[in-house]
C-alpha cells in the first residue's frame, strides 16, 4: 500500500473514532439533509391535514394507505426534495467560497433561510387553500377580480399586507439572532475545525442525470402524480423541466401532466384552440373538432311588445337554500319566502361560472359568449318601449359589466356604486370594494319610482351586496344576530360565527326585497309587476371545506335562488342564468313559460374558456359531469367516482356525458375565438 493510500486509511480511521468530526466533514451534506428533513416533516403534515393523502379523504381519488405506499411516496418525495435543495445549497456554497465565506454560520444560516423561507410559503399556501379549493390559479383570481389581477390583489390588500408584515418581522428575528450566536464560543470553536469538506461533484451529477427520468417517470403515474403535484420541490422541477422540453413554444412540455402530444407542432397542446373540420385535433380530445350546428334560439320568436313592468334583482353570493334557512326559528327571507309561495321558487338554477361579472353578463347577454347575433334583454325592451333604470349598490364598471350588457345606453337611468361614491360602506374607492348599504340602494329606488311614468312600461334592475364577503359592513343591520364576525376571524373554526354572520346579511337583502314589494304596492302596480330575483353565484361557508365562490363547481357555490311572482312559470328542467332573460320576458307579456326539457344540461366553468380548469354539465336532478382539465379526469357525481378520460370516453354507460360536455366548450371556445379574432 502507498502512503497516500495510508493517509487516507489513517484519516477514515479518525474520523469513525469521532463523529464530529465525520459530520464537520460532510457537513454541507448534513446541511442539506437537515434542513429537507424539516420542510419534508412540515410539509407532509400539511398534506396530510389539507387531502388525507396518509388516509383517504371524501372522493379522493388516491391515497398512500399501506406501509409498502407510504415508503415508496416518501422516498419519491425526497429525491424531488433532496435535488431541488441540494441545486439551491450548491449555488450558496459556491457563492460563500467565491467571497471567502467559512465556518458555521454560512451553514446555519443556509438552514434557516431556507427552512424559513419555504416554510412561510407552504404556511401561506395552505393557509389559502383553507379558504379556497386547491383549483384557485391566476386565472380564477383574476376572474374574481372582474377580468383584471391588480384588482383582486388590491381588494384582498389587508390579508396580503399582515403576511408581508408577519414575514418582516421573521426575517427580523432571523437577523438579530444570527447575529447574536455569531461570536458564541460553541460557534467560534465549531468554525475553527479546519478538516476540508468533502466535494460532491459525482453526488451533483448523478442527481442531474436522474431526475429529469424520475419525473418523467412520476408525470405518467397517476398514482405517484397525485401527491407529489400538491409538493413544492416537485411542482418546480417539473415546471422547470416542462419548459426547458417545450420546444414548440406552446406552453406545453414533457414532464407535467397533462403533457405536450405534438412537441414538434405548436398548434396541437392541451386545451388548444380545435379548429372544426381541419382534419387535426389540437386539443387532444375527441379527435378533430366538429362545426357547431346553429341552435334555435326561442328568444328571437317572442313578439316584439310591451308588457308589465320587470323588477329584476341580482343578489350578491345568494345560496340556494336561503328561502328555508333559519336562525334562531326565524327564517332569513321571509319576503322571498312570500313571493315564492305565491309565484314560483325554481329548484335547479346555477350560475354557469360562479363569478359576478361573468354572471351578470350571462343573465342580460344571454349567453356566455358575447354574441352580437344575438338580441340582448335591455336592447330588447329598449326596442319595444320600456324605459330602463338600473339601480345598484356595486360598482357595475367593474369587469366592464355597464359598457357590455347596455346599462349605459343612451336613456337609461344609470345608479350604482360609483355615482354615490361618498355613500360607499367601506373606505376603499377601488371597483371591487364599493359598496352600497341596502338602505341607500332602497331609498335610490323609492326615489327612482317617484319619477318613473307608469303609463309606460319599465324595467328596473336592482342589486343588492348584503351577502358579499366579509358578510357584513360597518353600516349592516343587526337583523337576526347581535355579534357580526370581524374579517380578521373569518375561518375554519369560527365557520359557525361565520354562517351565522352570512345568514344574517341574507336578512338584510330580504328586507331590501320586502320594501321593494312594499313601494310597489304602495303605487298600486305590484299586480301589473313581473318580479325575478335570483343570485349570480353561491357561496361556500366552509360547509363543504372551503369558502367563498369561482374555485370549485358544486352546489354550495353555483346552486341559486330563482324566484318569481308569477304562478304561471313552470320549470322542470336546469336553469342557467342565460334562460332567465327569456323566462322574464315572457312572463312580463303573458306567454307560455313552460320549461320542461329533462334531458337539458347547465354548461358551468372554473377559469376562462380558453384556460380552463374544471367544466361541467348539470341536470336536472343535479346530478354532474365535472372534467379536470389538470390530471384530464372525469368525475361521475352519481356514481361518485373519479375515472381517467382515456377510461371514461370508453365507458359505455356514460362516455355520451362526457363527449357531450366537451363538444359544448369546444364549441363555446370557438365562438368566442370567432366573436373576437376581428377585435
Amino acid at each position: 500500500m502507498g502512503e497516500r493510500g495510508k493517509v487516507i486509511d489513517v484519516t477514515k480511521w479518525k474520523l469513525l473514532r469521532h463523529p464530529a468530526d465525520l459530520i464537520w466533514r460532510y457537513r454541507r451534506l448534513a446541511t442539506v439533509i437537515l434542513a429537507v428533513v424539516i420542510i419534508q416533516i412540515f410539509e407532509l403534515t400539511l398534506l396530510n391535514y389539507k387531502y388525507d393523502i396518509f388516509s383517504g379523504g371524501f372522493l379522493q381519488p388516491y391515497a398512500y394507505k399501506t406501509f409498502v405506499d407510504r415508503v415508496y411516496f416518501i422516498a419519491v418525495s425526497l429525491c424531488f426534495d433532496l435535488s431541488l435543495f441540494g441545486i439551491i445549497a450548491s449555488f450558496w456554497f459556491f457563492i460563500a467560497d467565491r467571497l471567502n465565506k467559512y465556518g458555521l454560520t454560512i451553514y446555519y444560516n443556509f438552514t434557516a433561510v431556507i427552512v424559513l423561507l419555504v416554510g412561510m410559503f407552504l404556511a401561506l399556501k395552505f393557509k389559502v387553500l383553507s379558504y379556497f379549493s386547491d383549483t384557485i390559479n391566476l386565472q380564477i383570481i383574476k376572474n374574481l377580480g372582474g377580468g383584471s389581477l391588480m384588482e383582486a390583489l388590491v381588494y384582498a390588500s389587508k390579508e396580503i399586507s399582515l403576511f408581508i408584515a408577519i414575514t418582516i418581522v421573521c426575517v427580523m428575528a432571523i437577523i438579530v439572532f444570527i447575529k447574536n450566536i455569531k461570536n458564541h464560543k460553541v460557534i467560534i470553536r465549531l468554525s475553527e475545525i479546519d478538516i476540508k469538506h468533502s466535494a460532491y461533484s459525482k453526488v451533483f451529477i448523478f442527481f442531474i442525470f436522474t431526475t429529469p427520468v424520475i419525473t418523467y417517470f412520476v408525470s405518467n403515474d397517476d398514482f405517484l402524480r397525485y401527491g407529489l403535484e400538491k409538493k413544492l420541490s416537485y411542482k418546480l422541477i417539473s415546471n422547470g423541466l416542462d419548459k426547458l422540453s417545450d420546444v414548440d413554444f406552446d406552453g406545453y412540455g414533457s414532464f407535467s401532466y397533462p403533457k405536450d402530444k405534438a412537441v414538434w407542432n405548436a398548434a396541437i397542446y392541451p386545451g388548444a384552440l380545435d379548429i372544426p373540420n381541419n382534419g387535426v385535433d389540437e386539443d387532444g380530445f375527441l379527435g378533430d373538432a366538429i362545426e357547431p350546428k346553429l341552435q334555435p334560439d326561442r328568444f328571437s320568436e317572442i313578439p316584439r311588445k310591451s308588457g308589465k313592468h320587470i323588477i329584476l334583482i341580482v343578489l350578491e353570493s345568494a345560496r340556494a337554500d336561503l328561502l328555508n334557512q333559519k336562525i334562531s326559528g326565524q327564517y332569513v327571507a321571509p319576503a322571498m319566502r312570500n313571493l315564492a309561495i305565491n309565484g314560483i321558487s325554481v329548484n335547479h338554477a346555477y350560475s354557469h361560472t360562479g363569478y359576478t361579472t361573468t354572471s351578470i353578463k350571462a343573465i342580460f347577454n344571454r349567453g356566455l359568449v358575447s354574441d352580437p347575433n344575438k338580441t340582448y334583454l335591455i336592447n330588447f325592451l329598449q326596442s319595444v318601449g320600456y324605459q330602463a333604470s338600473i339601480v345598484s349598490g356595486q360598482d357595475e364598471s367593474f369587469g366592464d359589466v355597464a359598457t357590455e350588457v347596455g346599462m349605459k345606453n343612451n336613456n337609461v337611468y344609470y345608479f350604482d356604486a360609483r355615482t354615490a361614491i361618498e355613500d360607499r360602506v367601506f373606505p376603499s374607492k377601488e371597483q371591487g370594494s364599493l359598496r352600497l348599504s341596502e338602505e341607500r340602494v332602497v331609498a335610490q329606488f323609492q326615489t327612482r319610482l317617484g319619477q318613473l311614468d307608469f303609463s309606460l312600461p319599465q324595467f328596473v334592475y336592482l342589486n343588492f351586496q348584503a351577502a358579499h364577503f366579509p358578510y357584513t359592513h360597518p353600516k349592516m343591520a343587526k337583523n337576526l344576530v347581535n355579534d357580526l364576525i370581524p374579517r380578521s376571524e373569518i375561518n375554519m373554526d369560527n365557520r359557525d360565527w361565520v354562517a351565522r354572520t352570512y345568514w344574517n346579511a341574507v336578512a338584510s337583502a330580504d328586507w331590501a326585497v320586502g320594501q321593494v314589494v312594499e313601494a310597489l304596492k304602495a303605487k298600486n302596480i305590484f299586480d301589473q309587476t313581473t318580479i325575478v330575483i335570483l343570485g349570480d353565484h353561491g357561496e361556500s361557508l366552509f360547509d363543504d371545506g372551503f369558502l367563498g365562490h369561482g374555485h370549485a363547481i358544486n352546489d354550495t357555490q353555483t346552486q341559486i335562488p330563482l324566484i318569481s311572482n308569477d304562478p304561471d312559470i313552470v320549470v322542470e328542467e336546469p336553469m342557467g342564468q342565460v334562460d332567465v332573460a327569456e323566462l322574464v320576458v315572457r312572463s312580463a307579456l303573458g306567454l307560455p313559460n313552460q320549461w320542461k326539457n329533462k334531458d337539458k344540461v347547465v354548461f358551468q366553468l372554473v377559469g376562462s374558456l380558453s384556460h380552463p380548469t374544471l367544466i361541467a354539465h348539470v341536470k336536472q336532478d343535479g346530478v354532474r359531469t365535472l372534467f379536470d382539465f389538470r390530471s384530464e379526469s372525469v368525475f361521475f357525481s352519481d356514481l361518485n367516482r373519479w375515472q381517467p378520460y382515456s377510461e371514461a370516453i370508453t365507458y359505455a354507460a356514460h362516455k355520451d356525458r362526457v363527449i357531450n360536455l366537451l363538444r359544448e366548450w369546444e364549441a363555446l371556445r370557438w365562438q368566442e375565438y370567432q366573436n373576437t379574432k376581428g377585435r
